[in-house]
């Protein structure tokens, strides 16, 4: 993991409150400089993996959480194809 990007995203998109989309645009754009294709991909897995994680563990504290659990993590992950895409696009032509 790039450790200086995973700084990056908590400072823009937890620290600032910066949608991770917007995170997603201005880093493939090299508003902070360039980052190698792979290190972003593997930021987003890490994030997404954690946010998977996070759904799980909040299902566990009732039905009401548990019900919508799924239709959350598939939205989820949904998102994250969007995202990749995104960054696919991005260095399509490099």
């Amino acid at each position: 993991m790039n450790e200086a990007l995973w700084d990056l995203y908590q400072t823009v998109c937890q620290e600032e409150m910066r949608p991770l989309g917007e995170f997603v645009d201005r880093l493939v754009a090299g508003e902070w400089g360039p980052y190698p294709k792979t290190d972003i991909l593997e930021l987003l897995g890490e994030i997404e993996s954690q946010m998977l994680s996070n759904i799980q563990v909040k299902a566990l504290e009732g039905p009401r959480f548990a019900d919508a659990a799924d239709e959350v993590s598939e939205q989820t992950q949904k998102e994250f194809e969007d995202l990749v895409a995104r960054v696919e696009r991005a260095f399509a032509g490099t």
